[in-house]
């Protein structure tokens, strides 16, 4: 449990009991003793309980740290006992804002705690690491001083004219708002790139009822997570589950097979299985090898071919006599296919790495170790900065100076955003609101 501010040290002095002398609390020392309700003497349990005196604290305020016996009713007879000596509860993500708001962190490393809580595989983990280590703060701190070597001469030139400080040159200015926007074309590339390892590739299992969808999925995930059975349509809704490989979470999306519902749940099954079909970034159309293709099947193939979403074509029951023959499978628009037995996991390692040369393919152009890492806010305001300098660079030739350094000004401001020393307070507490009450 942790207490922020200026009476944690008051609040741990009624509540805790040294065991051993001195009696009290000196700073980052950890302590041994027991939490005491101070109106009837009870003791509530037996911690360790540390005291760190400001600013070499996470939020740069007295904090106090007390380490009890994990359960349910101990914790919350200590924290209603810190609440009735003059805390209150914590919100989401406060500690975390209390560290930015006192300067010990800025933005992006605020998020970065967030990244590294929600990180889903190694890759994602590093990236948030670096996130939190200041990468993209240097990055920005980089560009405004791109744009600040710009500007202030402008202003000088404007505000100073006694000083007989030489004109601005446009060419120079225009060589360097190009100089700027190439920068930022590469930290948005970045995004493009990194986005694989944060946010991973949705992967619809596709197919006709019964040709194994849901073993396939309980295969790539190592064990039971779907029901599987010989009666076609067991699986009416979707089930989905993250699995990482070479570092990229994959969102594997089992759903129900595609053919003509039979009846009002499998209609909605199937509703819901072609919606799956817009949003995933990658589909595993499989076909059952121990059945002939029939008509269903073509239509399938159609209805993929349609959503012009990169696609495997994965022949499963490799296990079983063969139905019909490779060649059948030419029209098919889909990379493979894939020869597989789910059941025994026949060819399944070959698949998998088909699933992560296609995640990575046109997108991966920088080591990974390399990448800046950015979120979703950050990329929204660098494309807004690019579009006004590529607005100003187009306009530059009749825009009086004043006005450029007016522009200039607003992108320096919006470039502050990012690292949270122009952010709007909403957007401030958006940000903290997805936090955890505990950071």
């Amino acid at each position: 449990m942790r207490i922020s501010g200026p009476k944690a040290l008051e609040i741990a002095r009624r509540i805790f009991r040294p065991r051993h002398p001195p009696q009290d609390l000196p700073s980052h020392r950890l302590r041994y003793g027991h939490i005491v309700d101070p109106e009837s003497g009870e003791v509530v349990d037996e911690v360790l309980l540390v005291f760190m005196r400001a600013p070499k604290t996470y939020t740069r305020q007295d904090v106090v740290e007390i380490s009890g016996h994990g359960g349910y009713l101990v914790l919350k007879k200590i924290l209603e006992l810190v609440l009735r000596e003059g805390a209150r509860e914590a919100a989401p993500g406060e500690f975390t804002k209390r560290a930015f708001l006192a300067g010990r962190i800025d933005l992006t490393q605020a998020e970065a705690v967030l990244e590294v809580i929600e990180a889903q595989s190694e890759e994602a983990l590093r990236l948030a690491q670096r996130q939190l280590e200041g990468r993209l703060s240097r990055e920005v701190q980089r560009l405004k001083e791109m744009l600040l070597d710009l500007l202030v001469p402008l202003e000088a030139w404007l505000d100073l004219p006694e000083e007989e400080i030489p004109q601005p040159n446009e060419a120079e200015l225009e060589e360097g708002i190009k100089g700027v926007l190439e920068s930022m074309e590469k930290l948005l590339e970045h995004y493009r790139q990194e986005v694989v390892y944060r946010e991973g590739i949705r992967t619809a299992i596709v197919g006709k009822p019964n040709v194994g969808k849901s073993s396939l999925l309980n295969r790539l995930l190592g064990r039971e997570r779907a029901i599987v059975t010989p009666l076609p349509g067991t699986t009416t809704d979707l089930i989905e589950e993250t699995i990482v490989l070479k570092g990229i979470p994959f969102r594997l999306v089992d759903m129900a097979g595609l053919s003509s519902p039979r009846d009002l749940v499998e209609e909605e099954g199937i509703r819901r299985a072609r919606r799956q079909l817009e949003e995933a970034d990658l589909l595993l159309l499989m076909v059952d090898r121990s059945r002939p293709l029939d008509e269903e099947d073509e239509d399938l193939f159609r209805e993929v071919r349609t959503r012009g979403k990169p696609t495997l074509l994965v022949v499963n029951k490799v296990d079983l006599p063969a139905a019909f023959s490779p060649e059948e499978l030419k029209d098919v628009r889909a990379e493979g296919p894939y020869f597989i037995s789910a059941l025994t996991g026949q060819g399944v390692e070959a698949l998998t790495q088909a699933m992560v040369d296609v995640a990575l393919r046109g997108r991966i152009r920088t080591s990974p170790g390399e990448l800046v890492p950015l979120n979703l806010r950050h990329k929204r305001i660098l494309e807004a900065v690019r579009d006004d300098l590529k607005q100003l660079l187009a306009s530059l030739d009749e825009m009086p100076w004043d006005l450029v350094a007016l522009e200039l000004r607003g992108v320096l401001h919006r470039l502050g955003e990012i690292v949270g020393e122009t952010t709007p307070e909403e957007v401030l507490e958006e940000i903290f609101s997805r936090f955890c009450i505990g950071k």
